[in-house]
């Protein structure tokens, strides 16, 4: 078990600097990433892991299966977004729009990286986005 060399470390800590991220962010990110409480004590794969994650590169979690939001869960995300109007000029989805908004309401980089039961409140928050939208 090789423990990350400071360049895989220094690189973790650039990354996080760019993304704003503070100091318990990310190891609130790693912690549901790797598994592990600090940045010291990662491996080089998890290193990698964390760094493809934050580069956003698609990562999986440890037990993907169990943490990961579900495809249907991902589909509905991302209508209930465009019903609100978070879209590209050709119709698409603004992904850069809906990541915005599960950074800053449900500390996640990326809205593809929500655990299933984040994705179920963040669902539950954009459904009455809409309604008040659809209502006024």
């Amino acid at each position: 078990m090789n423990l990350a060399s400071a360049a895989q470390k220094r690189k973790i800590y650039s990354l996080a600097k760019d993304y704003g991220m503070d100091k318990d962010l990310l190891h609130a990110y790693i912690e549901a990433l790797v598994h592990k409480d600090s940045v010291r004590k990662l491996t080089v794969a998890e290193a990698i892991r964390v760094i493809d994650g934050l580069t956003g590169k698609d990562v999986r979690s440890v037990n993907p299966k169990q943490e990961g939001m579900s495809y249907a869960q991902k589909r509905y995300l991302a209508s209930l977004a465009i019903r609100l109007g978070w879209t590209e000029e050709d119709g698409s989805l603004n992904e850069k729009r809906l990541n915005g908004f599960c950074r800053s309401q449900y500390s996640t980089l990326y809205w593809t990286g929500l655990t299933r039961s984040k994705a179920s409140k963040a669902i539950e928050a954009l459904k009455t986005m809409v309604e008040r939208e659809e209502s006024a």
